[in-house]
């Protein structure tokens, strides 16, 4: 992982990340997010933890980045006394981090800060040392105390310029009439229905009707989790449900008419809706689509910059109106105020304290704000910042609920490390529009002048041997295919043949995924071979990069090693591994992905001790038809049951549809 919780507690066995971060970053209710007790801004949460021991629990960076401040601790007797106990004994140790992260599959650099506050102690390493660099999972410092409580405060901010980058904007709503972005882009899908979109009945995708079954009259928002879908509605500023999916299995085909020159495919996604649920092609520029990236509304995300008054009480009108619900939720709240940590502008935000006002059961004494004001003075630090880091703190600054953005951001580490896509022939996944992938598009007399290996000279003569044979019906064609899965299919995978001629024969189309497929490419010599070389690459490339996580720069590098000197996995063996060879042979489109990389030893003097783990994910692709190509010049043509599957296939009275095969595996690796 690239981000994780400041304490680390373990994580249990099976534990979704969402729920661990939860778990050990509980809140103070009266010292949470975005406010606190007095509906004062505040810019993070108090942590609360039970140790009262000398050893305080240890607090860690959340992610690679730079120290650009760091305090030591006021020893004990004036953590005891006036000014840092204010309300209760308060420690004044805190370290503050600017964080260059990179985000998303192709990834881009955003910029946030963390800030951990009222800490016991702090590292002697980090301490005074502006520009100090740290790695996620260091230690920092120790938990210490605050307002006479075991706690610690802790936050994460960002620049309205670093905003943009994080989440595509910096106010307002997601503009539903525009596509995502496409750099980045991570985790979770998320389509806009316009009012008008067609849905189609059925319990699957397969042969589904030329007529809709509805029409939607409102526009749904809908959320892709993989295994679910989920829809809302739109009521006000509200997003209100309407149901989920059981079972939303992507259907990828051949590309309708109405999508014809937009994309290489078609998406068929089930949906819940008013009155039922149905199928609904998520192709079309009509329908547009986000990621995580984009921190859709829907989704729960709401950017508040509502308040226009200079001090620092919650004016926000948005935020007012969530906190009268029951049990609010702020996780996903993104907003505008100024930090709190400079004294220079205390007063404008505070003063307002002293006057009559809803939030408080009176105003403020003049001797308790000036208690509150050297309370406050002992905890700011803003002047002794570095000028760069004030110019991006300074006037009104985007704070998140640490847990969120912590939540969001681990969805982005995942990295495309090779893309058959991305190299000379531009092999793409789910094209359906290359010359193996057409269907009934030849007459009888295109198909029998085909052929360049059955052509013979008799004393200048040119004589042809043509297997191509019309008498023959659908069903021996079928049996002729089905003789040659029978003699060169055994062993495990044999049934992937017998799977693959039974999707030919239902006419489907689509995309073929098999968990013996996958099973059959994971323990294939040419996988074990590729990750071998990956695995080598990225030990490589930490060991330069001191182990840190991998730079752009190192990502680029680890995509050209892999382009340049791996063979990618492919059932080339001579015995043609259990029929395999045949069916699948070579593949058309892979995407390798680096799902996770962690660091194991956090010795931050001694990079050469460190390990690494990686999760590594493959998406492979192979066209199960046949090309122009495969009947000219490669013996196919002097094969009766490969010029019956052409015959079935290319056939203007048969078309029989061809399909994707695909396999989707992961494997870990320590180095």
């Amino acid at each position: 992982m690239h981000i994780s919780p400041p304490i680390m507690f373990p994580r249990q066995n099976n534990e979704e990340y969402a729920a661990w971060v939860m778990r050990t970053m509980p809140v103070d209710p009266h010292r949470g997010f975005p406010v606190n007790g007095m509906e004062s801004w505040h810019g993070g949460i108090h942590i609360p933890h039970t140790d009262t021991g000398a050893l305080a629990n240890p607090l860690r960076a959340v992610a690679d980045g730079v120290v650009v401040y760091a305090s030591y601790p006021a020893p004990t007797e004036k953590r005891d006394t006036k000014p840092l106990n204010y309300d209760g004994a308060t420690d004044n140790g805190c370290v503050l981090i600017r964080h260059e992260m990179l985000i998303g599959e192709d990834p881009v650099a955003c910029v946030f800060y963390s800030l951990t506050m009222h800490m016991k102690q702090v590292r002697p390493e980090i301490q005074d040392k502006a520009g100090v660099t740290v790695i996620r999972g260091q230690v920092i410092g120790t938990t210490g105390m605050v307002s006479g409580r075991n706690a610690y405060h802790f936050q994460m901010c960002c620049s309205s310029d670093m905003l943009k980058i994080i989440c595509g904007r910096e106010h307002d709503h997601l503009n539903v009439s525009a596509p995502g972005r496409a750099k980045p882009a991570f985790g979770h899908r998320y389509f806009f229905l316009p009012e008008g979109t067609a849905i189609y009945e059925g319990g699957t995708p397969y042969g589904l009707s030329a007529y809709p079954c509805c029409v939607t009259t409102e526009a749904l928002y809908v959320i892709h989790e993989g295994t679910k879908t989920r829809t809302l509605i739109k009521v006000s500023d509200d997003y209100q449900p309407v149901g989920e999916t059981a079972i939303a299995v992507d259907y990828i085909c051949e590309p309708t008419p109405t999508v014809g020159g937009h994309k290489t495919y078609s998406e068929w996604v089930r949906v819940a809706y008013p009155g039922g649920e149905g199928w609904v092609d998520v192709s079309p520029p009509a329908v547009n689509c986000w990621t995580d990236a984009d921190f859709p509304d829907w989704a729960g995300w709401t950017l508040v910059d509502d308040d226009a008054t200079p001090d620092g009480q919650c004016n926000s009108a948005t935020v007012k109106k969530a906190l009268e619900k029951q049990d609010p939720d702020f996780t996903r709240f993104i907003c505008k105020f100024p930090l709190e940590w400079d004294f220079s502008s205390f007063d404008p935000r505070f003063s307002w304290l002293k006057a009559p006002n809803d939030s408080l059961p009176e105003p403020m004494s003049e001797e308790s704000y000036t208690e509150l004001t050297e309370h406050a003075k002992a905890l700011s630090f803003f002047d002794k910042l570095p000028v760069d880091t004030q110019k991006e703190l300074t006037g009104l600054v985007w704070h998140f609920d640490p847990r969120g953005l912590m939540i969001q951001l681990q969805k982005a580490e995942r990295r495309l490390i090779y893309s058959s896509a991305n190299g000379g022939k531009r092999k793409t996944m789910n094209d359906f529009t290359v010359d193996d992938m057409r269907y009934g598009d030849l007459t009888k007399e295109q198909i029998l002048a085909q052929g360049k290996l059955n052509r013979i000279n008799v004393f200048g003569e040119e004589l042809k041997v043509n297997f191509f044979d019309f008498t023959k019906t659908v069903d021996e064609h079928f049996a002729s295919m089905e003789s040659m899965a029978y003699w060169t299919a055994w062993g495990e995978y044999a049934p992937l043949i017998q799977i693959m001629l039974e999707k030919f024969r239902k006419n489907e189309g689509g995309v073929l995924r098999h968990d013996l497929l996958n099973k059959a490419f994971l323990e294939h010599k040419t996988t074990k071979e590729c990750v071998a070389h990956i695995k080598t690459f990225i030990n490589e490339l930490l060991s330069d990069n001191e182990f840190s996580h991998l730079s752009q720069k190192k990502l680029i590098e680890l995509r050209t090693k892999i382009g340049r000197n791996v063979t990618l996995p492919k059932f080339t063996d001579i015995d043609w591994f259990n029929g395999l060879g045949i069916t699948i042979h070579d593949t058309y489109s892979t995407n390798i992905l680096l799902d996770e990389l962690d660091i194991l030893d956090h010795d931050a003097n001694n990079f050469h001790r460190k390990k690494f783990r990686a999760h590594l994910t493959f998406q492979i692709q192979d066209h199960f038809g046949l090309d122009i190509g495969d009947v000219n010049g490669k013996f196919f043509e002097l094969t009766t049951w490969f010029c019956s599957w052409f015959i079935l296939q290319r056939y203007r009275n048969y078309g029989f549809k061809p399909f994707i095969n695909e396999a989707n595996f992961s494997i870990w690796i320590e180095g």
